[in-house]
């Protein structure tokens, strides 16, 4: 019994190790500020070029005088975000009153071409391009 006990904690130990190796640590500290401003009806820039594997922080801001969203759900799911629950609606936006700041931190994890909208005013032209090479 003591040695299947033993066998038990060394699985144990061995699943953590692999699980803390999977995520490797993320140096939020270092991550490259992008500044994204938003206004009736555009994005500025309306196309970012990412890297996958580094940190960014998304800074977004609302200078508009209607509500915008930051809208990009297969984006969002293909990063790792350091706080998730800054995103609304299930994960796919962060949404920004007027005059509002918003910070995000993430990490791409797969390059690929992500549409970027504002949920409420792509009919207006209020779309743009995430790029993660």
């Amino acid at each position: 019994m003591r040695g299947m006990r033993a066998f038990v904690a060394v699985l144990a130990c061995c699943v953590a190790a692999s699980a803390l190796a999977a995520k490797p640590q993320v140096r939020w500290a270092n991550a490259k500020r992008i500044d994204v401003v938003m206004v009736e009806y555009r994005f500025m820039p309306d196309r970012l070029t990412l890297r996958h594997g580094v940190p960014y922080l998304l800074h977004l801001e609302n200078r508009g005088k209607e509500l915008h969203e930051f809208t990009a759900p297969k984006f969002f799911a293909a990063s790792r975000l350091r706080d998730p629950s800054r995103l609304a609606t299930g994960g796919q936006e962060v949404v920004l009153q007027p005059g509002a700041t918003v910070d995000i931190a993430l990490v791409p994890q797969r390059a690929g071409h992500y549409d970027l909208t504002c949920a409420d005013h792509d009919w207006a032209g209020m779309i743009g391009e995430i790029v993660v090479q």
